[in-house]
């Protein structure tokens, strides 16, 4: 019996009209669907009106995507991107970074707030909530994508990712000499055992997502402004930091230690300070706009 998965699921799940209807967007699509009435649900309880999460959801979506491409391309590949800086409009190509949406997130809400006059815990607190689903969803889409794959693994967890054109080739040059490699039952025998990855980040994901939930049902009378933000950030980078060590093709800024992982301390100390904000004195009440 092995002691290994092999994945060769299909990311697209159908062509309509000659799309690709992959399950990366709908995962994408989906987060931004639950994740709105998950941000609405918290404003609601700090008293603003339906139409302040509504007017915010384009803000959040651009504010996403903008930081997510560009932290990636100027932190992880930044020669390329700068000799080549028409290729940074080029998202469907894929490389988006977690740490840039949190980036993106954050501007957004600056801008926001700024504009609304509302305060920036109580928005944020909301938008954490997205924040957990997408790092649930998205990495979802990621592992049905076959990409952002972890290093390689004895364990008996571990999966071989069939649809990894790098993982394909380094099988392919193994198996020369060895056996027929035009079968894939050939290949299949020298393809790299690796972490799921993508999985364990899901799963961390929707753990914090779970415990953010289950805190805003127990607590529900009680208003906070950073608690949530706290909760977030803290665990989720937390995690993230831990998670770096068994993935793939990471930036590493030192013989331990990689580019998630430095990117992940400024989070990690806001989140402890978003604590202390929340539980520094009782919150204001009052009626919202």
């Amino acid at each position: 019996m092995n002691d290994y998965f092999v994945w060769n699921g299909d990311p697209v799940i159908a062509f309509i009209g000659g799309i690709q209807l992959r399950y990366y967007g709908i995962f994408f699509a989906s987060t931004i669907l639950i994740g709105f009435f998950l941000f609405r649900r918290i404003l609601r309880m700090y008293g603003y009106k339906d139409k302040m999460a509504d007017d915010f959801l384009i803000w959040g979506v651009l504010g996403v995507v903008i930081g997510a491409r560009l932290i990636h391309c100027l932190f992880y590949e930044p020669e390329y991107y700068l000799s080549n800086p028409l290729e940074i409009l080029k998202v469907y190509k894929g490389g988006v970074a977690s740490h840039g949406a949190t980036v993106g997130l954050i501007t957004a809400v600056l801008l926001f707030i700024r504009k609304y006059k509302i305060k920036f815990f109580e928005l944020s607190d909301g938008i954490v909530f997205a924040a957990a689903l997408g790092a649930t969803l998205v990495r979802l889409g990621n592992f049905f994508n076959s990409e952002i794959v972890g290093i390689k693994t004895s364990s008996a967890w571990g999966m071989k990712f069939i649809r990894h054109n790098p993982d394909y080739i380094t099988a392919k040059n193994l198996a020369t000499g060895q056996c027929d490699i035009s079968s894939m039952d050939c290949l299949i025998q020298f393809w790299p055992v690796r972490h799921p990855s993508q999985l364990y980040e899901a799963a961390g994901g929707l753990t914090i997502l779970i415990i953010m939930l289950a805190v805003s049902f127990i607590f529900k009378n009680v208003k906070r402004p950073g608690l949530y933000v706290g909760i977030f950030l803290t665990l989720y980078f937390t995690f993230r930091f831990f998670i770096e060590f068994v993935k793939e093709h990471q930036v590493f800024m030192n013989e331990t230690l990689d580019m998630g992982q430095y990117l992940s301390f400024p989070f990690i100390a806001f989140g402890l300070y978003a604590f202390y904000y929340a539980f520094r004195k009782q919150p204001e009440t009052g009626d919202k706009k």
